[in-house]
């Protein structure tokens, strides 16, 4: 499965460059399935996965942020984003990657998970009891140390007030406006959290969003809680949000809330 997740992350970061010039990234080309507008270069994303699934005849179901859920007659699914950081991506921030993650009934029983910077190609990986890793490299969070929190943080337009506190409380926080990346930036040991607090349910985070990245996460030795502090599970359903305070040592958790 590695090998399969690997190629269909090549192949959509090939035909992001190839196939969708910068200034044609933004044009909306239709309405996703989770009812927000479908640019150009999610929709090239999208459709090099779904090509070479069918082409190589990849045995899941799809899962996808534009497409819905597609039955292809099997019990896993591939729950995808094909362009994480869309916005990134349009203003040419070279921080967005593509998100694939295989599961069967939710979020939590994910098997494999890939997250794949689709400028750098710096590559997150992990396969449920084997560990995470970096570039090939094994990855595991770290302690935490109040004098040098650093924390990944949403400060968009629908951020709840409280993360303004949130803010105050760390050493250093960043804001870099893609989910899946920070989270793995956490599971690298580079940060101490990633806090997703948006007072607009629909602003909130998708199974597609976090599905790779939560089991990269957990098996860098990390966890993902929701608001109430309690492991989030998100359903394999667009319909589905939740906010949540990402964390390499749990006394992070203590230390935000």
């Amino acid at each position: 499965m590695k090998e399969t997740l690997e190629w269909l992350a090549e192949e959509v970061a090939g035909e992001v460059e190839r196939g969708c010039a910068f200034r044609e990234r933004a044009a909306e080309v239709g309405m996703g399935a989770d009812g927000t507008p479908t640019c150009r270069i999610d929709q090239v994303a999208e459709e090099a996965v779904l090509r070479m699934m069918d082409e190589r005849k990849v045995p899941l179901n799809v899962l996808s942020e534009e497409a819905g859920f597609i039955d292809r007659g099997f019990e896993r699914t591939l729950v995808m984003d094909p362009v994480d950081g869309t916005y990134n991506a349009l203003m040419g921030i070279p921080f967005y990657s593509v998100s694939l993650a295989v599961c069967t009934e939710s979020m939590n029983d994910a098997s494999h998970g890939l997250v794949r910077n689709l400028v750098t190609g710096d590559l997150f990986y992990a396969e449920r009891g084997r560990g995470a890793t970096w570039n090939g490299r094994s990855i595991r969070v770290r302690p935490f140390d109040q004098q040098n929190s650093v924390l990944m943080i949403y400060l968009g337009k629908y951020a709840s007030p409280s993360c303004n506190g949130v803010v105050r409380r760390a050493r250093r926080t960043r804001s870099l406006g893609c989910s899946s990346l920070e989270m793995c930036v956490v599971a690298a040991g580079l940060a101490d959290g990633y806090y997703m607090n948006s007072d607009v349910y629909e602003r909130s985070l998708r199974v597609v969003d976090i599905a790779a990245s939560a089991l990269i996460l957990r098996e860098a030795g990390g966890e993902l809680f929701d608001p109430q502090g309690e492991v989030l599970d998100l359903a394999l359903d667009l319909r589905s949000r939740s906010n949540c305070l990402a964390v390499g040592d749990t006394a992070t958790l203590r230390w935000v809330q």
